[in-house]
């Protein structure tokens, strides 16, 4: 009986941390949102870890000064984002997030919405989660 209720200990453990860890990677997230949304788009960097890359169909960005070359180019251009979460999986150290990325920005004079998959590894840095890896591609209708 009491391994029982020891190996039961355990697994509520598990789950009330990954149940503590998706909610900071999806606070992460809505940091992020609220990042672009205000206009502090080159501070979404900060949830990179250092030697994070970006791949995407004709984007590949490595290391922090890339990636805030990166979301520079979107300076002056943001209107709305929101990231859709579809499921976050723990791998001891490593989280990786699947979901739907709703971004919408100004293109030649015109509001333009990115609709875009991404997988993001999450690992622990300087004691917080950031993105080591954020992979996206276009979303098919």
């Amino acid at each position: 009986m009491n391994y029982v209720i020891t190996v039961l200990f355990c697994l509520l453990s598990l789950v009330v941390s990954a149940q503590g860890i998706s909610e900071e990677i999806l606070q992460q997230n809505r940091n992020m949102e609220a990042a672009y949304n205000s206009g502090a788009v080159t501070s979404i960097a900060d949830y990179y870890t250092k030697k994070a890359t970006i791949v995407g169909p004709r984007t590949e960005v490595k290391g922090k000064d890339a990636i805030i070359a990166y979301w520079k180019g979107l300076e002056g251009k943001h209107v709305n984002w929101k990231l859709e979460n579809l499921s976050i999986t723990e791998y001891g150290n490593v989280v990786v997030q699947q979901g739907v990325s709703h971004l919408t920005h100004m293109y030649q004079g015109k509001a333009h919405t990115s609709v875009v998959r991404f997988t993001l590894v999450w690992v622990q840095e300087d004691g917080q989660w950031k993105i080591n890896v954020d992979h996206y591609s276009p979303k098919k209708s």
